[in-house]
């Protein structure tokens, strides 16, 4: 893997002191994994090593051997906060690649009713049965019901896991999409999370034959690095 800093200016101060920043975060990979999604924390220091500034997020991207993908945060700082002209930026990155299965599908339980549904996973992160449940409530006065699907999963691997996605698919007799729902979560090392989910605005009369199909998704770390440059205020 490769990280480096393309670019990093400290602009001029504006009338308010306020001082942006351009920068621009460089990554390739190269490893032989297509890589769905880069994770980054940016930090901004001054020349005695306290922080003012921070960025942390990620962009989804496609990344195959190779290929290379610019990261752009977004930072300023007003120079009171400053106690010399220099200013460092670190970057710590991690490029993930995607992990998916389909759980299965099954058939929507009739009103005050539940079902189940067991798939047996195997990642490197996980391995063993998820077992999710699918409830359906009476209609109230109104008609109005709900419909749930819920998990427990878990991380057993060493490795944070910032991207995990349970998703369903509603679908009628006739296999046509009525709607979907997915929650996407954090998982850590060690760690089983639950997971509660709802379809919403399905109609008693679409459920007739009605199925849910359910899938896993997960975006795992398969290297980190960190990269690192220092300028000054108003150096091209």
């Amino acid at each position: 893997m490769s990280a480096f800093f393309s670019t990093f200016v400290a602009n001029e101060p504006d009338e308010d002191g306020d001082i942006g920043f351009d920068t621009e975060l460089t990554v390739t990979n190269e490893s032989e994994t297509p890589v769905y999604q880069v994770q980054y924390k940016i930090w901004y220091r001054d020349p005695e090593g306290a922080t003012f500034e921070e960025s942390d997020s990620y962009d989804d991207v496609f990344l195959a051997q190779g290929d290379s993908h610019t990261i752009s945060p977004w930072g300023r700082v007003n120079q009171r906060y400053l106690s010399g002209d220099a200013i460092t930026v670190t970057g710590q990155v991690k490029l993930a690649r995607r992990d998916f299965c389909v759980l299965g599908e099954v058939e929507i339980p009739g009103p005050g009713s539940s079902t189940r549904l067991t798939a047996n996973v195997s990642f490197d992160w996980f391995t063993g049965p998820i077992t999710l449940l699918v409830t359906r409530s009476e209609p109230d006065s109104d008609g109005d019901f709900n419909l749930e699907f819920k998990a427990l999963i878990e991380n057993q691997s060493s490795q944070y896991l910032k991207v995990v996605t349970l998703k369903g698919q509603l679908v009628d007799s006739e296999g046509v999409e009525i709607t979907n729902d997915e929650t996407e979560r954090e998982i850590p090392p060690q760690t089983a999370v639950y997971y509660s989910s709802s379809f919403y605005n399905a109609k008693a009369g679409q459920l007739e034959g009605a199925k849910g199909i359910f899938s896993l998704k997960a975006l795992v770390p398969v290297a980190s690095f960190e990269a690192s440059e220092t300028t000054q205020i108003g150096e091209e």
